[in-house]
């Protein structure tokens, strides 16, 4: 029995450590004024400032695994252990479970602002190209050789409605 639970242990600790690795740093000032420094967020009442994460320099295969729900939305005080039947959440486990909570919002942000680029990008784009297309009189493109042709009316009014689509799509 020994054995076996000291071979369990000689694999489960190996596995856990990148985890803990890639903790970020919290700093906070508690209720007395002290200066607190954890890898476990404070609670979300206080003010705190984030000073960066720890990275190992190399991960095992291991540690590449995904986290089982780390996406999963929270449901209160207990999280998914007590809505199970399981023991409520340790101070540690919410803490991980806000800290992932928060990783995905700041994800969820970035593509959000991400996308908030691209959209004022096109619209800016679509909204040159419908002027272009307003101004009338002839226009040219160059084709493939890098020789230039003029654009028929078709194409024109064609290269009118897209532009006019596109402001639609991208433009509020």
């Amino acid at each position: 029995m020994r054995a076996g639970s000291l071979f369990v242990w000689a694999v489960l600790l190996p596995a856990m450590l990148p985890a803990l690795a890639h903790a970020e740093i919290y700093k906070w000032k508690d209720k007395d004024g002290t200066t607190r420094y954890s890898d476990v967020p404070p609670p979300s009442n206080i003010k705190n400032e984030s000073m960066g994460k720890k990275i190992p320099k190399a991960l095992p295969p291991a540690a590449a695994a995904p986290v089982e729900g780390a996406a999963a939305p929270a449901s209160g005080k207990g999280g998914d252990a007590a809505a199970k039947g399981g023991a409520p959440l340790t101070k540690e486990e919410a803490a991980a479970k806000r800290a992932q909570e928060a990783e995905a919002q700041k994800k969820a942000d970035a593509v959000k602002q991400a996308e908030l680029k691209y959209r004022q990008e096109s619209c800016a784009a679509a909204r040159k190209n419908q002027a272009m297309f307003g101004n009338g009189g002839r226009m040219m493109t160059t084709d493939d050789k890098g020789e230039r042709r003029y654009m028929g009316d078709e194409e024109i009014s064609k290269g009118k409605a897209d532009a006019q689509r596109d402001v639609e799509k991208f433009c509020d």
